[in-house]
């Protein structure tokens, strides 16, 4: 087992430098890989809904809470804002509903406050594999920033930094 390789859980956020890969499966969730380019540094969260209702109890949940939080801690372990970029991945559409059913929506709702965070962060986002109706693994090297992504049986690999 390659001790380099750190799994990420729904509703979490781990952070780490080079050589670690971060690895998360993904479905209607969205993975945040954010990546500092010069000090090789970078995390991933795992979330699973849009907006915050609980008033702060797991933050790691939300789109809007976790990546404020995941660029914090990015920044407190040493990379600088000025070097960050973005990549997501996720937000399937996972459940067949009719258009009018929020539950169906949860992917499209969490792309979209995804990239409203990254934007209001000032955060760019240099890759994004979001939609579809297939779900997701993804590998986050951080020794270089690429990401792959696997699904519906094929593998992309995106090395934009």
């Amino acid at each position: 087992m390659d001790k380099s390789l750190i799994n990420v859980g729904v509703a979490q956020l781990k952070i780490g430098k080079k050589p670690t890969t971060l690895r998360t499966i993904l479905g209607s969730c969205i993975g945040i890989c954010i990546y500092d380019r010069m000090n090789k540094i970078g995390g991933m969260a795992h979330i699973l809904l849009p907006s915050d209702t609980t008033g702060g109890i797991i933050p790691e949940k939300y789109a809007d809470t976790a990546i404020p939080l995941l660029v914090n801690s990015l920044i407190k372990n040493g990379a600088k804002k000025e070097y960050l970029s973005a990549k997501i991945a996720g937000g399937a559409s996972m459940f067949k509903f009719g258009a009018n059913v929020s539950l169906g929506q949860i992917g499209e709702r969490n792309i979209a406050e995804t990239k409203k965070t990254l934007e209001k962060l000032d955060i760019p986002i240099l890759v994004e594999d979001t939609g579809g109706s297939a779900g997701r693994v993804i590998n986050f090297f951080l020794e270089d920033g690429r990401l792959k992504v696997r699904a519906a049986g094929k593998e992309k690999i995106y090395y934009k930094i």
